[in-house]
């Protein structure tokens, strides 16, 4: 078993599911003002289960979704594949969130009997914050790279809800970087920030975007698959309902959607140039 350093007191543990899954976790500071790369920030790096050092594994990097952690990489790697990949998450942007509680007075007025301001991790589509994101993935593969054998040009970016949104935005603006990208339940990015803007190099850029039935779970609209089409882009969407009367329908539909992940990362990782309509037969 890989060995594991101390968590610092600071650090939230990893989920049960770590007990599980053969890691070596490692944690730092929060993030230092400067653009070099080699700055330190947290995040967890997990290395598979029986790990060869002389073996170059793919990398994902996985960006978790809105009010989670980095700590969301130790439920999600071992569904993935416990043997196949490196995985790093590096932690969201701190975002501020005011809670107001109010109640209306005899005369009609609003008056505010409680003010609470809470912190939770998120990737905004600000400029700085796009700008953020975009390094925090190029410092986590650096550290990836620094730590373990991993593959340079079998990197995949992947992230759910927010995170997802982020994976195709960071992807697009940097195409050549990844090998492929992959969207759980993320919008796509809003045009306002131009995510197209490289988007001859991302026709090259192989992108897995899913989607469900569910009011909560993002739709592609006719418009967005028009745009798909008219760029080019090479890009798999996969439609995931839950079934009402299962139980634990949320938790069965994610573990499918990450057996594809497997799929469809490991036939890009093998084999790159592989038609489409190959990646997920007909179940």
């Amino acid at each position: 078993m890989s060995n594991a350093k101390t968590l610092r007191p600071n650090v939230v543990a990893a989920p049960r599911t770590a007990t599980v899954f053969e890691t070596a976790v490692e944690s730092y500071s929060p993030r230092r003002n400067g653009d070099a790369r080699t700055r330190t920030f947290p995040h967890f790096l997990a290395l598979p289960m029986h790990y060869e050092p002389k073996y170059a594994y793919p990398l994902i990097v996985w960006l978790h979704d809105a009010g989670s952690s980095e700590t969301e990489i130790f439920d999600v790697a071992p569904q993935i594949s416990q043997r196949n990949y490196v995985a790093i998450a590096p932690r969201g942007l701190a975002c501020p969130r005011v809670q107001v509680a109010c109640r209306r007075s005899s005369d009609g007025r609003l008056i505010v009997e409680n003010r609470r301001e809470e912190i939770r991790c998120d990737w905004p589509e600000t400029e700085q914050g796009v700008y953020e994101a975009e390094n925090l993935v190029l410092y986590s593969i650096d550290q990836a790279l620094a730590k373990a054998n991993v593959n340079r040009r079998r990197v995949f970016l992947a992230g759910r809800g927010s995170g997802g949104t982020m994976a195709l935005r960071v992807a697009l603006r940097n195409p050549r970087e990844f090998a492929g990208v992959v969207s759980i339940d993320g919008a796509f990015p809003t045009l306002e920030r131009r995510p197209l803007r490289d988007w001859r190099d991302a026709r090259d850029l192989p992108i897995l975007m899913t989607t469900g039935s569910g009011s909560a779970t993002p739709r592609l609209t006719p418009k967005q698959l028009r745009l798909f089409h008219t760029a080019g882009l090479t890009v798999v969407v996969r439609q995931y309902n839950e079934r009402s009367n299962e139980p634990n329908a949320a938790e069965t539909r994610m573990k499918k959607i990450l057996l594809d992940v497997d799929r469809w990362a490991m036939n890009r990782a093998l084999n790159p140039s592989s038609p489409i309509s190959e990646l997920f037969p007909t179940r």
